[in-house]
């Protein structure tokens, strides 16, 4: 049994390094987490500009 076989919720799927390199949050390791960074960003942009 190897860990190929592993199945993700949605949200789970771990970020390859390629998708984690650069990332400013380095704690950020898995979809469901940069998706929820992304929407805090967009959210407090929004107190600024609208």
């Amino acid at each position: 049994m190897g860990l190929e076989n592993l199945e993700y919720e949605e949200g789970q799927t771990p970020l390859d390094p390629d998708e984690k390199d650069g990332l400013l949050i380095p704690a950020i390791s898995n979809r469901r987490e940069l998706d929820e960074a992304a929407q805090r960003n967009i959210e407090e942009a929004r107190g600024y500009y609208w």
